[in-house]
């Protein structure tokens, strides 16, 4: 529940706030906007590493794990950096 400016109150799905999206034109964009994803749990402190993150694509890119989590590419990433 969210407490509106006006003083009524409201259901929301997102977090109040700004935000911006970004048109992904380009190998350097995409690479990185999939780089900061990586790096949250780094950032927050939960793992040490990107490939650490139990959820995380690179454990798939790194051949971590025996089975993927979801089908991906991971050639994609030869591509990104």
């Amino acid at each position: 529940m969210d407490v509106q400016p006006n003083g009524t109150f409201s259901y929301r799905f997102w977090q109040r706030g700004g935000g911006y999206d970004t048109n992904l034109w380009t190998r350097k964009i995409i690479a990185g906007k999939i780089g900061y994803i990586h790096e949250n749990p780094v950032k927050r402190g939960l793992v040490a590493r990107v490939e650490d993150w139990k959820w995380s694509s690179m454990q798939d890119v790194a051949k971590l794990r025996e089975v993927p989590l979801l089908p991906i590419e991971t050639d994609v990433y030869t591509w990104l950096w």
